[in-house]
């Protein structure tokens, strides 16, 4: 085997390794987040602030690693996507979506993601 072709796999190799690592980080993490959030207290805050499309209130009930995007209406829901970077260089990102029964039907109002419950993809705007 060729040199060049023995560091091409190596750098392959371990980029792969630094992706595993940032799984098992992102394991780790969320863990602690949603074991936060087995609290009666910060459960309904985090309701709340889906509710009231509050960035900073549900970004402090998340970890670091975790910031919400964006929020949207799904109908009878109220919901906020979450972004979430691990390992190095955020090397994995895992994203996902909370949504809570809406307590008024408030017809297409959105305050996030243009209110239509799309997804910008969020790590080109400065989220991480």
């Amino acid at each position: 085997m060729s040199e060049k072709m023995r560091v091409s796999s190596f750098r392959h190799h371990d980029r792969i390794e630094f992706d595993v690592a940032g799984v098992q980080d992102a394991g780790r993490q969320l863990s602690r987040t949603f074991r936060r959030l087995r609290n009666r207290r910060n459960a309904r805050r985090l309701v709340e602030a889906i509710r009231h499309c509050n960035h900073h209130a549900v970004n402090r009930l998340l970890s670091r690693d975790c910031r919400a995007v964006c929020f949207f209406k799904k109908p009878g829901f109220d919901c906020v996507k979450i972004a979430c970077g691990f390992g190095r260089r955020n090397s994995v990102i895992v994203s996902f979506d909370i949504c809570v029964r809406s307590l008024h039907d408030r017809c297409h109002r959105g305050c996030g993601c243009g209110g239509y419950g799309g997804y910008d993809g969020g790590y080109g705007n400065g989220v991480f």
